[in-house]
């Protein structure tokens, strides 16, 4: 069959992208799970704008290079910074409600922000943006979503992409179009411990790279500092994702602590000591990289490190972060009254698949969006809440080259899978991968370490490669085990420690 553009993955990325493409033809949205299934729809914090007069596009350049070890693309992050405001702009148009005061934004401050610039709804900032764009989305008539629906395969021929094929249900389809997007978001399910949803496999990447598209700066791994503990032997599988404590409750005030013993709750404030300023003279307010380090060094020390945000009073903290403090008191915390036991839990990837500031891939008519792309802007480590506003820069500018999409769908001959219906998980060997990425192509590297990471991972895609049956699963572990060795060999070519990619 054919339409004039896919779009793969519903998060913001490929919400903004089948909403700006809808303008301009048919679009076939397709994802993986249900339409909100994405990591758009577990942000807490907001997305990061320059809207005061306080603030200046000056400084917010200057917070993303230097969050970014300056490895970014300054041309990159200068178009980011200074196309702020028109995306700011568009999300309202589309419906979204940022917080204000007397009429005017009311943003807040965030770690390595020299000012407040992240605009936010409470604290569920992602959930009320996805669940405004969804309902746009399904209102479109121009927009058909396909649910459940696995991309197996990208169908590229001398250099064109041409279309893609799609598992759905008990059925092979193949889609030719104009122009194929790519928004499938991360990659944290490949380790143990990850603040991403369960859909969060690398599909993106693994596709891109088997029809050769480059991909690039895959050893920056960035780890949340602050994801809530499961309590001890719940880790992993089991409990993925971790519930995320967000970066705006250190903007507000929040302490990092330790105590030596561990336990889940803690009443006296004289067990607990902070850390942080032995790390970075910013403290609590460090950049990523540097607060997650520091949480990992002081568990390998034998403490448990803790979140204190008391100090702050009950009321205000339910009105500021209603969604996380009803959460936490759903798991039995009160965030008024209770320290809050966090780890480091991976969270997003600084690298992807290499693109241009139009979102083109080195693959014709491909294109990739957020989180799978690698625009330049992140450079060695994101800057906290940069990740919402690239998702909607970079997709509006399909405006701007809508001219340049071909006029008729190019057909190849594609050669057909047979279906075999499958019921293996591939679960074992899912656990085996997770535990050894968190271990060795963690936020701690040693090259010894990325060697056996490497070997394994290679024993890993032996052991599967000649398995046939056509099911998700299958598809899944193998895009699991293709991004796993992407990782491992980029963060083994990189001999020195910068920003995320940390080597001991």
């Amino acid at each position: 069959m054919t339409t004039d553009f896919i779009v793969i993955g519903s998060g913001l990325s490929g919400l903004t992208s089948a909403l700006i493409l809808s303008e301009f033809g048919q679009v076939i949205l397709v994802t993986k799970g249900k339409l909100t299934d994405s990591a758009t729809n577990l942000a807490q914090g907001g997305i990061a704008a320059v809207v005061t007069k306080e603030d200046s596009f000056g400084s917010h350049i200057k917070d993303t290079l230097v969050s970014g070890c300056f490895h970014n693309k300054k041309n990159a992050v200068r178009f980011l910074v200074e196309s702020g405001p028109k995306a700011i702009n568009w999300l309202v148009s589309q419906g979204i409600r940022f917080a204000t005061n007397n009429g005017e934004y009311s943003p807040t401050l965030e770690a390595a922000h020299s000012y407040a610039r992240v605009l936010h709804t409470t604290d569920i900032t992602g959930r009320e943006i996805e669940k405004v764009l969804t309902e746009n989305v399904r209102k479109n008539k121009n927009i058909t979503v396909w649910e459940n629906s696995c991309v197996t395969e990208l169908i590229v021929n001398h250099g064109i992409c041409n279309g893609c094929a799609i598992l759905q249900s008990d059925k092979k389809i193949i889609v030719f179009a104009k122009a194929t997007i790519l928004a499938t978001g991360g990659l944290g399910q490949l380790y143990e411990w990850t603040t991403n949803p369960k859909i969060s496999t690398g599909d993106g990447i693994a596709l891109a790279a088997n029809v050769g598209a480059k991909i690039t700066d895959m050893e920056f791994i960035q780890f949340h500092p602050t994801a809530l503990k499961p309590a001890c032997g719940q880790a992993g599988n089991g409990i993925s994702p971790l519930f995320l404590l967000s970066e705006a409750l250190r903007g507000e005030g929040a302490y990092l602590v330790k105590i030596k013993n561990q336990k889940s709750k803690i009443k006296n404030k004289t067990e607990a000591k902070r850390f942080m300023k032995k790390y970075d003279k910013r403290g609590e307010l460090a950049p990523r990289d540097i607060v997650a380090r520091a949480i990992y060094n002081e568990q390998q020390m034998g403490y448990e490190v803790f979140l204190d945000i008391r100090h702050k009073g009950k009321e205000y903290l339910q009105k500021r972060f209603p969604g996380i403090f009803k959460e936490l008191e759903r798991r039995g915390y009160d965030l008024s009254s209770d320290l809050i036991p966090v780890t480091p839990a991976a969270h997003y990837c600084c690298g992807g698949v290499k693109v241009d500031l139009f979102g083109r891939t080195s693959i014709r008519n491909l294109f990739a969006f957020g989180e799978v792309s690698c625009t330049g802007v992140q450079g060695a480590n994101r800057l906290a809440s940069n990740s919402l506003l690239e998702a909607v820069v970079f997709p509006l500018r399909l405006k701007d080259i809508a001219d340049n999409f071909p006029n008729k769908i190019i057909k190849p001959k594609h050669k057909p899978i047979h279906l075999v219906e499958n019921k293996n998980t591939f679960s074992e060997l899912k656990t085996k991968l997770k535990k050894l990425m968190w271990k060795n192509v963690g936020i701690v590297r040693t090259k010894n370490g990325l060697i056996k990471a490497m070997e394994e991972i290679e024993q890993m895609e032996v052991d599967i490669a000649n398995k046939r049956e056509l099911c998700p699963e299958l598809f899944t572990i193998r895009n699991m085990l293709a991004v796993a060795r992407i990782i491992s060999r980029s963060a083994f070519n990189r001999p020195i420690s910068l920003g995320a990619h940390y080597l001991h």
